[in-house]
């Protein structure tokens, strides 16, 4: 491992002016990251090296041959053997402005279309979206994703009438391989895409197998009217507030109502519910709904990734079962091999569960499919942490804040990272000069809980914890470690053992996190009660098969 590291790196994994020096490092400092200084190195290969490198003897390869048959494989998975393609949001023409929602609704079919080819990998619904109304050149687009090509388009629609222009570009020379228009009525729309898609795969030479044909050439939803209401509540769902949940969960209903049951509509509705959780709609019986939507899905298509993620979201998050959540989110990414969604539950997912090295596969295919949304990034950057190794630089830790400023969740987010680094004076700072006032989400109230805790004022933190918050945040294993951490920074012993029991039950079983790493908890490691939690997660952490 170390002869392998020097080789890719440059320099041995551990350096010093003496050998005793030399020593000292490798017994105390965290086993280094290749990537870190060569951020070529695949992220699955970065994890074999640290296996490699582990300073228990049982944490590493067993023998030579099983290193050089992991390397063998991991290097197969970070080669780049397929063509790649982002789809820019499509310009609304239409005299209406509010047919917005139709050119995005047509960019995010697209996009679904497109990335059921498995030798395609497109950029996500998520990422492209951050580039509408873009002034940035093809060719900077195309370097700053990593990708060859790039798919523009307008759409205008009058009445019924329905006129969509596509052109697919060579990001490398801006050269233009092909420029179509369509035109139609509303009810064309379906043939329309499926052309764009069409071209799209001649253009590029793209062999499809009999399945991928069979799945272009579906039609989840074949009438138009059901259709557009698929649309606005797509749009609306990602605003992110009840209002917006509201209208969207009424579109969708609207189109049940118009066609009846069906796969794509039903597991919206369970995203809808699953949302209102998610918003802190504080009501049991949305997540039932979310769950009861998600099943009547599968059963009009067992293989409704949409459905599975909704099931792999709710099981992750609310009912604290990470086996089953990994089982429907394995299956959303059978048929949608880098849903964002997906991808990013199991990165979380596997640092819940203490299976971090596994996370780096995943989180670097991530950041290929959605490198522009800010959690993405986030969460493919402090992965370290939750392996124990704690120098991440700060600007890493704090990335996500800085680039969504506005928003809760990136604030309380990387101040609690930087809490995880023992690195307590920038964690108040980041807090002190940025919690925002008025707010009474679950995110803000958790940064106001860590920033009391460091303050060691207990009895503020007290005055948080209210009935809501806390019925928001027990069933949330994440949320609950979280304030067991803040209890415990504070002093308040038996509440954080409390919080802390809750989060083993709900599925965080990060043993070594536990156990070892995590500071916030040095001040309840002593307790007998504390050895009994850690013994419980030590046994799920142990026993835990995905």
């Amino acid at each position: 491992g170390c002869v392998l590291y020097e080789m890719l790196v440059g320099e041995p994994p551990y350096t010093g002016p003496t050998g005793m020096a030399v020593l000292a490092k490798r017994l105390s400092d965290p086993v280094p990251r290749a990537r870190r200084l060569r951020a070529a190195i695949p992220a699955s290969m970065d994890a074999a090296l640290l296996r490699a490198l582990a300073k228990e003897r049982a944490d590493r390869f067993g023998s030579a041959r099983e290193f050089a048959e992991a390397l063998a494989a991991e290097a197969g998975e970070g080669v780049e053997a397929v063509k790649s393609i982002v789809v820019l949001p499509f310009a609304n023409l239409s005299p209406d402005p509010d047919n917005e929602y139709f050119s995005d609704g047509l960019t995010d079919e697209l996009i679904a279309d497109l990335s059921k080819i498995r030798s395609l990998r497109v950029i996500s619904r998520n990422s492209a979206m951050q580039l509408k109304g873009t002034d940035k050149d093809t060719k900077t687009i195309g370097r700053e994703l990593d990708v060859e090509y790039v798919l523009e388009g307008t759409v205008r629609r009058a009445g019924d009438r329905l006129r969509i222009t596509a052109q697919l570009i060579d990001a490398a020379n801006d050269a233009h391989l092909w420029t179509e228009k369509y035109d139609g009525v509303l009810e064309d729309v379906f043939d329309m895409q499926e052309k764009v898609s069409g071209s799209i795969v001649d253009a590029l030479k793209l062999e499809l197998s009999p399945e991928e044909e069979r799945r272009l050439a579906e039609r989840p939803i074949d009438n138009v009217q059901a259709y557009e209401c698929y649309l606005r509540a797509r749009q609306e769902i990602w605003l992110f507030t009840k209002d917006a949940t509201d209208r969207a969960r009424q579109h969708l209903q609207n189109g049940l109502d118009i066609i009846g049951e069906n796969a794509l509509l039903l597991a919206g509705m369970g995203y809808v519910y699953a949302q209102y959780a998610n918003i802190g709609v504080e009501h049991e019986e949305y997540i039932e709904k979310a769950e009861e939507y998600a099943r009547k899905a599968l059963e009009q298509d067992p293989e409704s990734p949409e459905a599975h993620i909704v099931l792999g979201f709710t099981h992750m998050w609310f009912r604290g079962d990470q086996r089953k959540s990994f089982y429907h989110l394995k299956q959303a990414l059978a048929r949608k091999a880098d849903d964002p969604h997906a991808l990013l539950y199991l990165v979380v997912g596997h640092t819940l569960v203490g299976r971090v090295d596994e996370a780096y596969p995943l989180a670097e295919r991530l950041a290929r499919v959605d490198p522009l949304t800010p959690l993405s990034v986030f969460w493919a950057t402090v992965l370290d942490v939750w392996g124990g190794r704690f120098d991440v630089p700060s600007e890493e830790v704090t990335k996500w804040f800085r680039l969504e400023p506005q928003n809760p969740a990136a604030l309380g987010g990387c101040a609690r990272h930087l809490a995880y680094c023992s690195r307590y004076d920038e964690a108040r700072a980041l807090i002190r000069g940025n919690v925002p006032t008025g707010l009474e989400d679950v995110f803000t109230r958790e940064t106001l809980l860590l920033q009391h805790a460091l303050d060691g004022e207990p009895a503020r933190l007290r005055e948080l914890v209210t009935e809501d918050f806390e019925r928001t945040a027990w069933r949330d294993p994440q949320f609950s470690y979280f304030v067991a951490d803040c209890h415990a920074l504070a002093g308040l012993k038996e509440e954080a053992l409390d919080w802390l029991s809750n989060a083993v039950d709900r599925g965080f079983i990060n043993y070594p996190f536990i156990a070892e790493h995590d500071p916030a908890l040095g001040s309840i490691r002593g307790e007998p009660r504390f050895r009994d939690i850690a013994a419980r997660a030590k046994y799920e952490w142990e026993h835990f098969e995905a």
